[in-house]
């Protein structure tokens, strides 16, 4: 049996070592990770914003226009 230990130690603590970092990483959330989220999100509605004030003065430019 001891020749064979070598063989079975491997894959039982690989075994055991995904399952401490899988239960670690569902465990703790990144907080640069949250970060990230807001920033992105901060970024969107800036862009969302920008969008519609240049469609407002895109179509008050069309709406000039067809007066002249």
């Amino acid at each position: 049996m001891l020749p064979y230990l070598p063989i079975l130690v491997c894959p039982i603590t690989m075994g055991v070592m995904m399952w401490v970092m899988m239960r670690d990483h569902h465990e703790k959330p990144d907080p640069r990770v949250a970060e990230l989220q807001s920033q992105v999100d901060e970024l969107r509605s800036e862009v969302g914003r920008q969008g519609k004030a240049e469609l407002r003065a895109a179509s008050a430019l069309g709406s000039d226009s067809s007066l002249a």
